[in-house]
């Protein structure tokens, strides 16, 4: 059921109010001829981080932009983004939950780690597009929308449910198709493995007569990698473009070096991880490299995130390798908070092997820091020799072995540290900032409006 605000549409299509706020909704397409775009997606959030907060990003690059956005997005999340949002709060349509969306919460709560984070995942999210369709046809029509773009969920695998729609569908960036390195697939279970191939195998059977994908407009994905993990029969336009982006003024505020100035040149060097503390993000082996790495250098480690009981086991492994003073754990931080803390760190590690994405490369790219990652998914995509070592995924005890070695190079070289920090912000600033996403989309909005051709798409992309 969708919340009773959603009767304030009628009035914000007479120019009145939307949901008890002004509008100046007037039920015309816009003078300006700017596309009035509706984002979609199952929830909206920045503290739930990870895909949730990419819808909230475009829309509120739409919106600084001065442009005609809205947002459908289910419930859960709507007092975060009341507070957050202010006067454009009264600009998101709600979808209720369901009692059934109560018992996936209860399961994913109660789910071990051999399962992964969420099992159900393919099903609630079928679940969740279902009861959002008709909302979001309901909301097209109240207010003349031109283009929906549904940015979640960013896995091509996940179907979309939102068919029949009157105006263009843009649906992405996706990003998925991932699979562990050879070296690194003792960490899925077989019976995890089976729980998702099955719910994968369900999910296109029910949804491949209707799935949007195979029919939206326009279809992003972030690499080459996702564009062969599409579902079969596409008709639209595929273009690349990466999900991940930076917002300039949280990133970008400390010039390079700053932060550090006017400490001793033999100041311990200092290491940051920032993630959820998953079995495939490499922690336990950035936790035996710093072990190893602190016999020869001065060097400290903070990390930021949460997982259940991991931050405690991961606790008692630096306390066996005895660093537990080199070693902090702060737990979930808001992004504010971890972007001081970058500011303050030499180096991000991430030695993630089934890393999609991995925005927080680019977060620190921006804060002029070098990054340690490894050269397999998402940190591919941004990361080079310029601004990084990538390292290869060949199997645990290699991995620590080349950390090590890795830690060990730019913590005796701090000005290389810091030329790759800077090549890193500079390679943000030109193709990694949401102001420039945001510009991109709305070329690629106006072009899906208009029925451009192909190539005028692929330059949508490569323009900026």
């Amino acid at each position: 059921m969708v919340v009773r605000t959603f009767g304030c549409l009628k009035a914000a299509q007479r120019g009145r109010f939307f949901c008890g706020q002004p509008s100046a909704f007037t039920g015309r397409k816009l003078q300006s001829k700017r596309p009035s775009v509706l984002i979609v997606a199952a929830n909206a959030s920045a503290r739930w981080g990870g895909e949730a907060i990419l819808p909230l990003h475009i829309f509120q690059g739409l919106r600084r932009a001065g442009h005609e956005a809205w947002m459908c997005v289910g419930r859960e999340t709507k007092p975060e983004l009341d507070q957050l949002l202010g006067s454009d709060a009264h600009r998101v349509v709600y979808v209720e939950d369901t009692r059934m969306h109560s018992v996936f919460r209860w399961i994913q709560a109660r789910t071990p780690l051999w399962m992964g984070s969420n099992p159900l995942y393919f099903l609630q999210v079928i679940i969740t597009q279902l009861r959002q369709r008709g909302t979001v046809l309901r909301v097209v029509k109240s207010l003349d929308i031109d283009v929906v773009h549904q940015p979640t969920p960013v896995s091509p695998r996940v179907p979309s449910f939102l068919v029949g729609l009157p105006v263009p569908l843009v649906i992405g960036p996706m990003n998925g198709g991932m699979e562990y390195p050879q070296g690194f697939r003792f960490l899925q279970a077989r019976r995890a493995r089976g729980v998702r191939n099955l719910a994968r195998l369900s999910a296109a059977i029910v949804a491949r007569p209707i799935d949007a994908k195979r029919r939206a407009d326009c279809l992003l994905v972030a690499n080459k990698r996702t564009r062969h993990a599409l579902p079969s029969g596409v008709r639209g336009h595929v273009l690349e473009l990466v999900e991940n982006g930076v917002i300039p003024e949280l990133w970008l505020r400390c010039d390079s070096g700053r932060v550090l100035e006017g400490r001793p040149p033999n100041r311990r060097f200092e290491l940051i991880f920032i993630g959820r503390l998953e079995r495939w993000k490499g922690v336990d082996w950035l936790i035996e490299a710093v072990a190893r790495v602190c016999s020869s250098v001065d060097c400290g480690l903070k990390i930021v995130g949460e997982l259940k009981d991991e931050r405690r086991r991961l606790a008692e492994k630096a306390s066996q390798l005895g660093i537990e003073s080199r070693v902090e754990f702060l737990g979930w931080q808001p992004q504010a908070r971890c972007a001081e803390l970058l500011s303050e760190a030499d180096v991000l590690v991430l030695p993630s092997v089934l890393e999609c994405g991995g925005a927080v490369v680019l977060e620190a790219m921006a804060s002029a820091k070098a990054v340690i990652a490894v050269d397999w998914g998402g940190p591919s995509d941004y990361l080079d020799d310029s601004c990084g070592i990538l390292l290869e995924p060949g199997d645990p005890a290699s991995l620590v072995s080349d950390l090590e070695a890795a830690i060990t190079a730019l913590a005796s070289d701090r000005s290389r540290c810091a030329r790759l920090g800077r090549a890193g912000r500079e390679k943000v600033l030109a193709a990694y900032t949401w102001p420039k996403k945001i510009e991109r989309l709305l070329k690629i909005y106006r072009l899906v409006i208009d029925g451009m051709a192909p190539a005028d798409h692929r330059r949508a992309v490569s323009d900026s």
